[in-house]
């Protein structure tokens, strides 16, 4: 819809162009599925389906995600847990998306077009292309209209966020509190015993390997993964279809007369007097009246153009549109263009905008391209059909074949003429080659029917648009490596473990010592490490210290006063202790002279009533998260039998 966008269009004539696309956002706003012959489901909320496609994208995404960002495998509880994050994810916004249609919540064609224009992905140069819009998006396998809707819900969405964040306030005194913790400076010192440094010098037993190993055995487990044999059909591979005769190519050319006539294009100009803030309608209406009239007395439409038009687009050329044809234009403008005969000058036209004055400078009728202009075109897609034709063909065989014989490829092999392949390793978490993580394979291969019954899979769409039928030769449960395989893993987690209980008990030890009024310093340097004491006081953001330490410092309770000195006429703070045990198994410990409370008045005016602001959107978000909260509750959804290999709601 998008493709008669030009990339010189510019300004307010950019807004009016009907279409949109936009981030892709599989989260179950809308389905990405159009067809509805076969689609399977994965849940339905309030009687709209999500797609189990949909679903399964989401769930690779995730799973891919935390693989990259732990380096190892999922274990089973952590993945079946991803996969009913991922499902009351999307039906979270499945709900709100259904509340702001229910609320009257619209975005029209025009805004969901201003709004993806801006999209830096779909730009080159700077400016759209419809090129790279295409592009993106078969890139993604998601359609124009998909993506336009997915866009629009997202938008309406916004305008429900929007309206709760523009309401929600945050009190002076709540205001005032907040700066003086979030100011808040500390002076303090502090030390870290290495677990590591301390690793070196520690000794584990056999009894100690065995009791790590014992405790641990999660970590011990080998992957839960099959070996796979599979028949492979690919488009690519398929031996192109026999020439098309010239009947055939004559009969295509006659049978789609429209599709080779070139679409009429007008070119016009246009002056837009815009309804915008500051400028009612009755005003807008009534200065595109006196231009109209203006322009009936034979002033120049270019010059007025120049000096009255809105559309900064294309006031500096006079209102120039250029060429256009149908579907370029929102209707009201577009039928008075279409109605209007060369040279004539519109009434003013009213759209979302403003009010429109139009000229039709001149019109280029459509014309049809002969046969001898497209026979190539004709040849072309008539090759390509019938590969496509072949190709369906063959996997209607291999499915018909794998369904007919269910414990073997055998017989899917011999009615394809495709050779069945092996897989030596594929993983339930990871996958494997040649079919990587893809979910599909994977669900297929680990589903009851392949893999407990020993029956050949139902065609699996890969994606490249290829086909596969596999079936599982051999099972490898998950189970526990034997010791002997895994000592020096279990050797390395025994000493880590035991470097970290011995750097906890002597960082305890050290708190309570000085709690005691032993000498923080000293203490510190007698455990065989270094003070940390900056002369400036820490703030939350201090970038120099940990920040695992710098949290546990903000949390010490402040110091308490000792009463005066003899000679003194104030009193005195003593230091407060912590001690922090660290994520990597080291010790922190603690220790905090005072506490100077952040001052509101310090901030610049400024600077206050905006963190003011963003605070109270932050109240917004809060309130926004609560509504979608609320409508999870009252909603009633049915999660898809066995969708997490049993029959329960999340």
């Amino acid at each position: 819809m998008l493709q008669n966008i030009r990339d010189r269009f510019t300004g307010v004539m950019a807004l009016i162009i009907i279409g949109g696309i936009g981030v892709a956002m599989v989260i179950g706003l809308v389905n990405t599925e159009t067809g509805m012959q076969g689609r399977e489901s994965a849940a339905s909320v309030n009687g709209e389906e999500i797609a189990l496609t949909d679903y399964r994208e989401v769930v690779q995404q995730q799973v891919l995600q935390q693989e990259q960002q732990t380096r190892s495998d999922i274990p089973p509880a952590e993945r079946a847990q991803i996969d009913r994050n991922v499902l009351e994810g999307m039906v979270r916004n499945r709900v709100v998306a259904q509340y702001v249609k229910a609320q009257g919540f619209r975005v029209g064609d025009a805004r969901v077009a201003e709004q993806i224009r801006t999209l830096p992905v779909f730009q080159v140069g700077g400016k759209f292309s419809p090129d790279g819009y295409q592009a993106a998006l078969a890139s993604q396998g998601v359609s124009p209209a998909v993506f336009e809707e997915e866009r629009r819900v997202a938008m309406e969405i916004e305008q429900l966020q929007d309206g709760l964040l523009d309401s929600a306030f945050y009190t002076p005194a709540e205001f005032r509190r907040f700066v003086v913790l979030e100011g808040e400076r500390r002076q303090a010192a502090y030390a870290i015993i290495d677990a590591k440094a301390l690793a070196a010098g520690v000794t584990v037993t056999d009894a100690d390997i065995k009791a790590y190993y014992d405790a641990h055995p999660d970590r011990f487990e080998s992957r839960e993964s099959v070996s796979l044999d599979y028949v492979e059909a690919k488009p690519a591979e398929i031996p192109p279809a026999a020439e098309p005769t010239e009947a055939e190519l004559h009969a295509s050319y006659d049978a789609n007369p429209d599709r080779f006539q070139t679409a009429e294009q007008r070119r016009a100009r246009h002056i837009l007097i815009a309804v915008a803030k500051g400028v009612d309608d009755a005003a807008a209406a009534s200065k595109a009246a006196d231009i109209r009239a203006r322009l009936e007395k034979g002033e120049d439409f270019a010059a007025l153009a120049r000096q009255y038009s809105d559309d900064s687009g294309s006031a500096a050329n006079g209102g120039e549109l250029g060429w256009a044809g149908k579907g370029t234009y929102v209707g009201p403008f577009e039928e008075a263009l279409f109605a209007a005969r060369p040279g004539e000058i519109t009434q003013p036209v009213k759209t979302e905008f403003g009010y429109h004055i139009i000229q039709l400078e001149e019109v280029r009728p459509g014309v049809r391209r002969s046969f001898d202009e497209v026979r190539s075109e004709l040849a072309e897609e008539a090759r390509h059909k019938g590969s496509q034709d072949r190709f369906f063909e063959l996997t209607e065989k291999m499915d018909d074949a794998a369904l007919q014989n269910p414990g073997s490829l055998e017989a899917v092999a011999k009615a394809s003429g495709l050779p069945i392949r092996h897989v030596a390793e594929f993983t339930r978490s990871a996958g494997g080659e040649p079919f990587g993580a893809n979910r599909a394979v994977i669900d297929a291969a680990f589903s009851g029917r392949v893999l407990e019954a020993g029956e050949n899979s139902a065609l699996v769409e890969v994606g490249d648009g290829s086909a596969v039928i596999l079936r599982v030769t051999e099972h490898r449960p998950a189970k526990l490596r034997p010791l002997e395989e895994v000592r020096a893993q279990a050797e390395a987690g025994a000493r880590a473990e035991q470097a970290a209980s011995l750097a906890a008990e002597r960082g305890r030890k050290l708190v309570q010592e000085a709690r005691a009024g032993g000498d923080f310093r000293t203490l510190v340097a007698a455990a065989g490490t270094t003070l940390v004491a900056p002369s400036e006081p820490m703030q939350r953001n201090s970038p120099a210290v940990p920040a695992e330490v710098l949290a546990a410092i903000f949390r010490v309770p402040q110091p308490a006063m000792e009463p005066a000195a003899a000679g003194k006429t104030s009193a005195a703070a003593s230091g407060s202790y912590d001690g922090l045990e660290l994520q990597d198994g080291s010790y922190a410990v603690l220790r905090v002279d005072a506490v100077m409370p952040g001052r509101p008045d310090e901030i610049p005016r400024e600077q206050r009533d905006a963190r003011k602001a963003a605070l109270a959107r932050q109240t917004g978000i809060g309130e926004v998260t609560g509504v979608a909260v609320d409508l999870r509750k009252a909603a009633k959804v049915v999660v898809a039998p066995g969708l997490f290999d049993q029959q329960d709601n999340p």
